[in-house]
């Protein structure tokens, strides 16, 4: 007998992945099921209540910095705004830590938010300092970091069977991003070329060495 912790349920099975949420399943002994089973609930709570208070914390110094950030600003420098860039990242951090470190979303939302939020500030900063650098450089910089980063789970995380068929729709989102770029906008290309070819390879090697995983994913969401 084996217990899932995400989803509060036992499977009698063989395989190592919950069928309903995909994460990796433990071990239970059979005379400690049901002690085991109420503790892993207890042992939740806790965690639920010690991040309640960690986001609090977290709430309460963003507003200070905000606060002190702005006064300073305003009284010293008025005429050169600095003050919005921390209230940003500031923001950026909600997403890092209340969203992505504390919660426990899928990879999809996590990945998705990241991408998204960092994007976002980079764009800010950019209007603010009035030059055009983030379509040129960081953008594929972004682009290539986000699929080493999944490239690197896929070899090295336990629940990589998991994280296939996720990751695979990020490959072909981050090809999308890249070719779009390179097909309509006049922007310093050899970056998004690099970008394209390196993630299309690791779409290459996902559907190669992972072919049957995608297969049975897509049968079952697809109720094939």
């Amino acid at each position: 007998m084996k217990y899932c912790k995400h989803c509060n349920v036992k499977v009698d099975s063989s395989e190592n992945y919950c069928p309903l949420c995909y994460n990796y399943l433990e071990e239970l002994e059979p005379e400690t099921d049901r002690f085991e089973y109420y503790l892993g609930r207890d042992g939740g709570k806790k965690r639920s209540a010690s991040n309640h208070f960690l986001l609090k914390l977290f709430l309460y110094i963003s507003v200070c910095i905000s606060v002190v950030c702005f006064t300073v600003n305003y009284f010293t420098e008025p005429h050169m705004l600095w003050s919005p860039v921390v209230f940003v990242s500031v923001l950026y951090l909600w997403i890092l830590i209340g969203h992505t470190i504390l919660s426990k979303r899928s990879p999809f939302e996590k990945i998705f938010f990241q991408f998204v939020g960092l994007v976002v500030l980079l764009i800010f900063l950019e209007r603010l300092s009035m030059r055009a650098w983030f379509l040129d450089y960081v953008l594929p910089s972004i682009l290539l970091a986000a699929s080493s980063v999944m490239a690197l789970i896929s070899l090295i995380s336990k629940r990589k069977n998991a994280l296939v068929s996720t990751f695979f729709v990020y490959y072909v989102l981050l090809e999308v991003v890249s070719l779009i770029v390179l097909l309509v906008t006049d922007v310093y290309s050899v970056l998004y070329l690099i970008h394209a070819v390196y993630n299309g390879l690791l779409l290459l090697g996902t559907v190669i060495f992972a072919y049957r995983i995608l297969k049975a994913d897509i049968a079952k969401k697809a109720h094939l």
